[in-house]
């Protein structure tokens, strides 16, 4: 019987499982975790590198009462077999289990979150919360060495040392390397400095020191300079230690037997303490570990040779390459906060390293970087996902519109980008968007548009937004204007082709409605305005939020106008939207050619 059944059936039994049943359990784990990835997708060697962090971390502390919260969520997977083994093939199916920490699905998840830095500071207020209600448990915060570029991490590290909260930071990182001989130094003395007869309780230890005759404070000083100059011998955790945060590591985050040793005497440690793991992204999997970031975020692939199958064809590609064209006419700066690969920039950079910038996983100073560029007069794009540009708002108020700096934002994955779901959905960036003064809002529906916006969008001497889905869009569509229609139909970019069916299926019905490919949002194009006010009946499509969208957008300007029109707005709903198939959601939420076309039939014939 595979252990992982086991577990199924009691959770408890992982407490009994000897050293070598551990390494065994985390070889099931690691292959199941590839397997299901092969079939639906997912963040793969992340997950493969944290096995036995998180496995040790399950077997030494008590999950529930004591909490794991989770920084950006993606490291999870081992978490989630052994909390709902039995749902991990679910794993980011339409009702299925989600690819982040999920509070609806189980209580050991205790936030919803897929962006970095928050952590910290999250469970810090839990822990404040809790001991002000006298409640006892282990709060451990999950880290990846990638956060650490996060500025709110910082925050949180600075007020957490201020309070002196008792919380377990376990720091995975997994770009660095350890040397057999270093690492069994580092966890020999790491095992020393966390021993329960240093640390339990550390103040009763040096009362005790204290009290030898002559010698004791002599020996309590000599003790202090040992591990703090041993520590700068070996590892990088004084910049903690300042912060007031105590260090100890790095050890070797795939030793389940050193993990243990060492989770348990930091247990019992009543102040802030982070340690440091070392572990190997994609261990376990040649292919992952030979090309991590291919596997950080894929698609379903072959396990026998690695090659994702069915891979889609993405704008995101299409862009890079248009920045690698613009380069050879024009001078400008690319700059984006740790997603090079994903926004298809890898080949940008390496022929132009000198124009392009990665600042980390902190996308505000991504923006304000851009602005101190734009103010030299030089040109910058700064290329980011739709659901990340979420936490760069102030900076686009206060440091681009306000300026009127002529920053170009590309804005990748914008609307449903669908497994990933609500932490990851760009379907707000419209509405957050068009409330601001300056700004120029697009949203290309062909890649020969998509080309051309980006092109001219080189020029403007104001705030520029680009928007565009993963999915590829159309080579080209065309408008489709009939005066004698009494409909027109104003499809959105990334809807632009599935209205475009809905509309010839509605022209084979004999229904008299134009369609009208919408590329720029804001401001609303006077020619367009002048087109579109000749029908009785409108139709808006957008893959955005209704709520101060396109569709609101075209009513506060006919409303001004003091023109009445019959409007049909068809967007997605005020809500946080689940995670599924992207074709799945955009039919679920009426956004396919299908929904679309008996909405607008529906709307027509009344």
């Amino acid at each position: 019987m595979k252990l992982l059944e086991r577990i199924k059936d009691d959770y408890s039994v992982i407490k009994d499982l000897s050293i070598s049943q551990i390494n065994q359990l985390c070889k099931e784990i690691r292959e199941f975790i590839i397997e299901v990835v092969s079939k639906n997708g997912g963040h793969l060697s992340s997950n493969l590198g944290s096995v036995e962090i998180i496995t040790a971390i399950h077997k030494v502390f008590n999950i529930p009462p004591d909490k794991i919260i989770w920084d950006v969520g993606h490291q999870c997977y081992t978490h989630k077999i052994l909390t709902r083994y039995e749902k991990f093939e679910t794993l980011r199916k339409y009702r299925g289990i989600s690819g982040f920490p999920n509070p609806i699905e189980d209580q050991t998840d205790i936030f919803l979150v897929g962006h970095a830095g928050t952590s910290i500071s999250s469970a810090t207020g839990v822990k404040i919360g809790n001991d002000y209600k006298g409640i006892k448990e282990n709060i451990i915060v999950f880290l990846g060495d990638g956060s650490l570029t996060n500025g709110l991490i910082f925050e949180g590290l600075n007020f957490l040392g201020s309070i002196k909260k008792n919380i377990k930071i376990i720091l995975n990182d997994n770009k660095m390397s350890i040397s057999p001989t270093k690492g069994a130094l580092s966890y020999y003395l790491t095992k020393f400095i966390t021993s329960p007869i240093v640390n339990k309780p550390r103040e009763e230890f040096i009362e005790i020191v204290k009290k030898i005759p002559a010698i004791g404070e002599e020996i309590l000083k000599l003790t202090k300079e040992i591990e703090k100059k041993t520590k700068f011998l070996i590892i990088p955790g004084v910049f903690f230690e300042k912060l007031g945060i105590r260090y100890f590591g790095p050890i070797d985050g795939h030793d389940i037997e050193q993990l243990i040793d060492i989770l348990e005497n930091i247990k019992n440690i009543e102040e802030p303490i982070i340690l440091h793991v070392i572990t190997k992204k994609g261990k376990g999997y040649k292919f992952s570990e030979e090309d991590p970031e291919k596997f950080h975020s894929i698609g379903p692939f072959d396990i026998e040779t690695g090659e994702e199958i069915n891979k889609k064809k993405t704008n995101s590609k299409f862009v890079g390459e248009i920045l690698e064209e613009m380069a050879k006419e024009y001078k400008f700066f690319v700059i984006t906060a740790a997603m090079e690969k994903g926004l298809g920039l890898e080949n940008f950079a390496k022929k132009y390293p000198s124009m392009f910038f990665d600042v980390g996983i902190a996308e505000s100073n991504a923006i304000v970087v851009a602005s101190g560029i734009a103010k030299t007069g030089l040109n910058v794009f700064v290329a980011i996902y739709s659901t990340f540009l979420q936490r760069t708002y102030d900076q686009i108020f206060h440091d681009i519109c306000l300026q009127n700096l002529p920053v170009i934002f590309l804005i990748d994955r914008a609307g449903l980008v669908g497994e990933d779901g609500p932490t990851h959905h760009g379907i707000f960036d419209i509405s957050f968007l068009r409330t601001m003064p300056n700004v120029k809002i697009f949203a290309p529906y062909s890649l020969e548009n998509l080309k051309e916006t980006i092109k001219n969008s080189i020029v403007e001497k104001t705030p520029v937004f680009i928007r565009y889905p993963r999915d590829i869009l159309p080579q080209n569509l065309e408008e489709k204007i009939d005066k004698e229609d009494r409909g027109v139909i104003l499809a959105v970019g990334s809807l632009g082709l599935n209205s475009y069916i809905a509309f010839k299926k509605l022209k084979e019905e004999k229904i008299d409605v134009s369609f009208i490919p919408i590329c720029q949002l804001v401001p609303f194009d006077e020619d367009l305005l002048d087109k579109i006010i000749k029908f009785d009946k409108i139709i808006t499509i957008e893959e955005n939020i209704l709520s101060c969208g396109f569709g609101s957008y075209l009513l506060e300007l006919l409303s001004d106008m003091k023109l009445k029109k019959d409007i049909l707005r068809i967007g997605l709903p005020n809500k946080f939207i689940e995670h599924g198939d992207r074709d799945f959601l955009l039919d679920k939420y009426g956004l396919s050619s299908e929904k679309i076309y008996k909405k607008i039939k529906e709307f027509l014939s009344d």
